[in-house]
């Protein structure tokens, strides 16, 4: 389930949970794209480039953003949508 504010808070509760440092953005915007981390975004492939397209469109061929349910069970190290990594 895509949630933003779910998702955001269940980051925090599994890092603050095992004890393992927090990368993600705290607002969940990322550093580079600006795009929220925890939000679905849908893309379509032309000539082996990801174009982004609505959610909904027939067109999407792949889906990016962190899941509530990935965000509680392990560590968010970078972001989906423009794959910066946010521990190195």
């Amino acid at each position: 389930m895509h949630d933003a504010n779910k998702a955001r808070m269940a980051q925090k509760d599994y890092t603050e949970r095992t004890g393992s440092p927090h990368f993600a953005p705290e607002s969940g915007a990322c550093y580079k794209c600006n795009r929220n981390i925890y939000e679905k975004t849908s893309w379509k492939i032309v000539t082996g480039r990801r174009i982004e397209v609505l959610n909904d469109s027939p067109e999407a061929e792949l889906s990016t953003g962190i899941t509530v349910e990935e965000a509680s069970a392990q560590l968010v190290t970078g972001c989906p949508h423009c794959n910066r990594s946010y521990c190195d």
